[in-house]
C-alpha cells in the first residue's frame, strides 16, 4: 500500500501541499510592513510611479524619500538605491531641490554627514573638489568649507593630518590675518594652537611659548605674563609647571624679586608662601626701590634678625625672610634634598634615601654662620652650600 502511495505522488498530475510551484508563487509576492504600505498608498494617491520604490528592500523612510522626490518631479534614479541610507537619500533630494549637481556626491562612499558638507559647499558656490574626498570626515570637510567661504588659503590646513579642532584654530587665525605658520603644525594640539592664536590676537611675542614642549596651561601663564608686560624670561621654561609659573608671574606683576623663589625644585605651594611673605615683609617705603635695591635692603633685615636671635629661630626666620628657596637651591647644587622632622631636626636624602640627620641646633648654627658670611641673598646660597657640604662630609 505504501508503495502505491509513493507511486501516485510521483506522477505528473499530483501536486502535494507546499510544492515548488506554491513556494515560487509565495516568493514572488512582496511582503510589506504597515508603514511601507502607507508610503505606497500615498504615492498612488499622488499619482506617481510607485513601482520605483514598491520593493520591500526599501524601508519605509527610504520609500518616503523616493516618493517625495517623485512628487517633486526629480530624477529619483540618482538615489533610489537601497545602498543609500534614508539620510543619504534626503541629502541628495535636498541637493536636487537646491538645483546643485548632486552627481558630485551621490555616491555611497560618502556618508550622510559628508554629503551635507558637500551639498552646502555646492550651494555656497565654493570649489568642493578641495574637500569632497572620503579621506576627510564630515567635521574636517566643514572646516575646509568654511575656509573656502571665508576666502582664506585652505591649503595651509586641508590635510587629513590635522583633526577638525586643529583645522578650526588654523582657519580662525587665517580669517584674522595672522601668520599661522607659527602653529600650523600637527605637532601642536588644538589647545596649544588656541593659546598661540590668542597671543597673536593680543599682539604679543608668541615665540616665547610657541613650542610643543609647553602644555596649554603653561602657554597660558606665559601669555598672561606677556599681556601684563612682565619679564617672562624668568619662567618661560618647560622645567616649571603651570602652577609654579603662576606664582612667579604673580610675583613679577606685584613687583617683587622673584629670584628668591624662581626655582623648579620648589613646589608651587612653597613658592606661594614665599611670595606672600615677600609681599607682606616689604615696608611701604620700599615700593619705590629697584629690584636690586629692594633685595639688598631685605638682606640687611635678614642679617639683623639673625644677629638678634640667640639661639637663632630658623623656622621664624624662614617664614619672615624666605630662606627656604635659598637653602633648597644650595641643597640642589649638592645633589641632595632635605626635610624637617617634627622634632626640629633636619634629614637629608640622596636619590630618595636618607643618609644623614642634623639636630635643630646644628642646622640653625649652619644657617646663622652662612648669613654672617654673606653680603647678599645670592651669596648666601654659596656660603650655605659650602657649610652644608662640610657638615655632611660630602
Amino acid at each position: 500500500m505504501k508503495r502505491m502511495i509513493r507511486a501516485a505522488r510521483s506522477s505528473s498530475g499530483y501536486q502535494p501541499r507546499g510544492s515548488e510551484e506554491d513556494r515560487q508563487r509565495t516568493k514572488e509576492t512582496p511582503v510589506y510592513t504597515e508603514v511601507q504600505q502607507e508610503q505606497i498608498k500615498l504615492g498612488e494617491k499622488s499619482g506617481v510611479d510607485v513601482s520605483l520604490y514598491s520593493d520591500p528592500k526599501f524601508d519605509s523612510i527610504q520609500m518616503e524619500e523616493i516618493r517625495k522626490g517623485l512628487e517633486a518631479g526629480f530624477d529619483v534614479s540618482l538615489y533610489a538605491d537601497p545602498g543609500f541610507s534614508w539620510f543619504q537619500m534626503w541629502q541628495i533630494r535636498r541637493g536636487l531641490e537646491a538645483g546643485v549637481d548632486v552627481s558630485l556626491y551621490a555616491d555611497p562612499k560618502f556618508n550622510g554627514h559628508q554629503m551635507v558638507e558637500i551639498r552646502e559647499g555646492l550651494e555656497a558656490g565654493v570649489d568642493i573638489s578641495q574637500f569632497a574626498d572620503p579621506k576627510f570626515d564630515d567635521m574636517q570637510m566643514e572646516e575646509i568649507r568654511k575656509g573656502l567661504e571665508a576666502g582664506v588659503d585652505i591649503s595651509l590646513y586641508a590635510d587629513p593630518k590635522f583633526n577638525e579642532d586643529q583645522m578650526e584654530e588654523i582657519r580662525r587665525g587665517l580669517e584674522s590675518g595672522f601668520d599661522v605658520s607659527l602653529y600650523a603644525d600637527p605637532k601642536f594640539k588644538w589647545s596649544q594652537m588656541l593659546e598661540i592664536r590668542e597671543g597673536l590676537e593680543a599682539r604679543v611675542d608668541v615665540s616665547w611659548y610657541a613650542d610643543p614642549e609647553f602644555v596649554p596651561t603653561q602657554m597660558e601663564e606665559i601669555l598672561l605674563g606677556l599681556k601684563a608686560g612682565v619679564d617672562v624670561s624668568l619662567y618661560a621654561n618647560p622645567k616649571f609647571d603651570d602652577t609654579q609659573m603662576e606664582q612667579i608671574r604673580a610675583g613679577l606683576e606685584a613687583g617683587i624679586d622673584v629670584s628668591a623663589y624662581a626655582d623648579p625644585s620648589l613646589r608651587s605651594a612653597q613658592m606661594k608662601k614665599i611670595r606672600n611673605n615677600l609681599l607682606s615683609d616689604l615696608p611701604l617705603d620700599y615700593q619705590d626701590l629697584s629690584n636690586s635695591e629692594r633685595a639688598k635692603a631685605r638682606w640687611g633685615l635678614v642679617k639683623k634678625a639673625a644677629a638678634s636671635r640667640q639661639p637663632l629661630d630658623v623656622s621664624s626666620l624662614e617664614e619672615e625672610f624666605d630662606l627656604i628657596p635659598l637653602e633648597g637651591r644650595a641643597a640642589y647644587t649638592l645633589g641632595i634634598d632635605f626635610d624637617e622632622n617634627s622634632d626640629g631636626s633636619v634629614s637629608f636624602f640622596r636619590n630618595g634615601e636618607e643618609f644623614a640627620t642634623l639636630s635643630s641646633s646644628e642646622y640653625d648654627s649652619l644657617v646663622k654662620d652662612a648669613i654672617a658670611h654673606s653680603s647678599t641673598r645670592s651669596s648666601f646660597t654659596k656660603a650655605f652650600a659650602s657649610r652644608l657640604k662640610k657638615a655632611l662630609d660630602l
